[in-house]
């Protein structure tokens, strides 16, 4: 009767192991670097590891769960290559099987990266056709959920278990960023891609970052009770990922700070970016170089001067107007300011449909940033030298232009006073058009632009909400295949 007590009692033990509501079958593990699981409870057993190679080799592990806690187990995986499969027994009835091993990337931001798959131009097509990837694109989404205080072990609520693009009924409900950069990734590198989707509409990025990044920006507090709160997202689904080996970060965020705390910007969201880094790769095998891509924000209203975008988007860069740079190294971005979309509602008008450019403009500048591919442009051609002579400013930029006559505007803003006063308040009425017959391309690299006012001043470009109303026909572009944009910019004149 005492060893019948003895076994049934060891049973129930195991059974009442359980893994973090983030591993499922399917899922993606981080390529060449030792990855963490872990669950609750109290194993006191071994969990066997089984892969295959891509080569066909197989591997069998044995491994020995350490008890970080009283409630909670851990085990650290050998670094495995791209393509290796895995099943991990974690108990006789707790399967941890088809881990694939690939790049994965945490994607995160307010309702931009939202979006999902089944709310952008083309949806349909786009769906079916990803099913043609199968199991090399796979994706989660964690559940919006926001904590008051940080705890790391806290077991996150999850949307979507792990999937793969052939699931199509699940994909409808991915983040389309996330996803569609994930595909037109691994189109060039052939590398297995696991996409994490964790992110909340009308969020800011007070939020999503931890007290001790809030802390170096002297952000005044503000500790109620809801999504937006200091720190609670950060609490609630990024913090619960630290220990998460990762390739990298993905984000799509700004509207929200447009018109909270939007002359901090330029200090939380890099500090936010360090910080991040910083705490993943103290707890895991991700880089403390992680790269991290954003999308510059899109556009909203067609007419209004409101200077909460283009602001925003400066500062989203450092006030440097283009990543990565030497406060942002290893950071690289996609500018979309060519997707205004008409339509009322959702999705539509400040959540464009046109996902696809701003996903393929960011795959373009992660290739080169993320995965050292030069033959990629890191961004849209920016000026090198900016120089006024007389009645002319002469712009020449670092690649090849292209200066299109026939777009909606010439791009150019001046303001007689300093960048900063230019932009001070809430209304850009101090930029004021310089006509489009003013501006002339003067060779592959040179603009000239007239400008009779007194010197001095200020001169932006595109600093506008909404700059163009046009697909496609922003006033400059990269004059090759890839055709990315000039992103916005702002100089002070001499």
């Amino acid at each position: 009767l005492l060893l019948f007590g003895f076994v049934l009692a060891t049973c129930n033990g195991q059974d009442a192991v359980t893994l973090n509501n983030y591993f499922s079958s399917g899922m993606v593990l981080q390529r060449d670097v030792a990855n963490k699981i872990w669950g609750y409870g109290v194993h006191d057993g071994v969990i066997e590891a089984e892969c295959v190679l891509k080569n066909g080799v197989k591997t069998e592990n044995v491994l020995k769960p350490v008890q970080v806690s009283a409630d909670v187990w851990e085990i650290n995986t050998s670094p495995m290559a791209a393509f290796t499969k895995c099943r991990f027994t974690i108990t006789e009835n707790l399967i941890l099987d088809d881990v694939l091993y690939g790049d994965v990337w945490i994607c995160s931001g307010q309702s931009n990266m939202e979006q999902n798959m089944g709310n952008i131009e083309n949806s349909t097509d786009e769906i079916s056709s990803a099913a043609s990837y199968g199991s090399v694109l796979r994706f989660a989404t964690v559940a919006n959920q926001y904590l008051l205080t940080p705890n790391a072990d806290h077991n996150p609520e999850m949307q979507l278990s792990w999937s793969d693009a052939s699931d199509s009924a699940a994909l409808k409900y991915m983040s389309a960023v996330c996803f569609l950069y994930g595909k037109y990734v691994y189109d060039v590198i052939g590398v297995p891609m696991g996409l994490v989707s964790s992110d909340w509409g009308g969020t800011r990025v007070e939020a999503w970052s931890s007290q001790e990044a809030l802390q170096t920006c002297d952000v005044p507090d503000n500790d109620v009770d809801d999504p937006n709160a200091d720190s609670v997202l950060w609490n609630g689904m990024i913090n619960p990922l630290l220990r998460l080996s990762v390739k990298g970060f993905l984000w799509y965020q700004g509207e929200a700070n447009g018109g909270y705390n939007r002359d901090l910007y330029n200090c939380t969201f890099p500090a936010m970016i360090n910080d991040w880094r910083s705490k993943f790769s103290e707890n895991s095998g991700t880089s403390e170089m992680a790269p991290f891509g954003f999308v510059q924000l899109s556009t909203w209203r067609p007419d209004t001067l409101d200077l909460g975008f283009p602001v925003i988007r400066w500062h989203q860069t450092a006030d440097l107007g283009v990543v990565p740079n030497f406060l942002m190294q290893n950071v690289f971005m996609s500018s979309p300011l060519d997707t205004f979309d008409p339509k009322d509602g959702y999705p539509g008008n400040i959540h464009p449909r046109y996902k696809q450019i701003a996903a393929l403009r960011l795959a373009y500048a992660g290739l080169n940033v993320a995965y050292d591919d030069k033959s990629y442009p890191a961004g849209g051609p920016f000026p090198e030298v900016v120089s006024r002579d007389g009645g002319m400013v002469m712009i020449t930029f670092d690649a090849d232009i292209e200066y299109l006559e026939e777009a909606e505007i010439s791009g150019f803003f001046y303001c007689s006073e300093t960048v900063d006063k230019c932009d001070e308040g809430s209304q850009g009425t101090k930029w004021m058009d310089v006509a489009k017959g003013k501006v002339q391309q003067v060779d592959e690299r040179t603009l000239a632009i007239e400008l009779t006012e007194t010197p001095g001043g200020s001169l932006a470009y595109i600093w506008r909400e909404s700059p163009v109303k046009e697909l496609y026909k922003l006033p400059i572009y990269s004059a090759d295949v890839f055709r990315m944009p000039t992103p916005p910019f702002k100089h002070q004149l001499d």
